[in-house]
């Protein structure tokens, strides 16, 4: 897996959305260029909600269990619109949760 150092929840995986891609470009870079160049290739889009999950699928932690043993703070779900930047070891990782999720379908099943 490549190096990953963004995180974007998305509700469901649209990402053809003029104004997502300004939002995108807008939170991790610093122009057009930038994101195409530099960012895009680092940024992972996903809908899982659970921190430690998204965690082990980028293959950052081995399992969950041991970041709820670990890092207990970090043993959540992302639901709400937010920007958060975590440390994990020595990875620094910019993490944007796009809309409220509570309601949405996702959760549901």
């Amino acid at each position: 897996m490549n190096y990953i150092e963004n995180i974007i929840i998305l509700p469901h995986l649209c990402m053809n959305s003029k104004l997502q891609h300004e939002l995108y470009v807008n939170v991790f870079a610093f122009d057009e260029r930038d994101w195409t160049r530099n960012e895009r290739e680092k940024t992972y889009f996903t809908t899982e909600t659970f921190l430690p999950k998204i965690l082990v699928d980028l293959e950052i932690s081995r399992s969950t269990s041991e970041i709820r043993r670990n890092r207990p703070e970090l043993y959540i779900k992302l639901v709400k619109p937010d920007f958060n930047i975590i440390k994990y070891g020595k990875r620094k990782l910019w993490i944007l949760t796009e809309q409220d999720m509570t309601d949405s379908y996702i959760l549901k099943s």
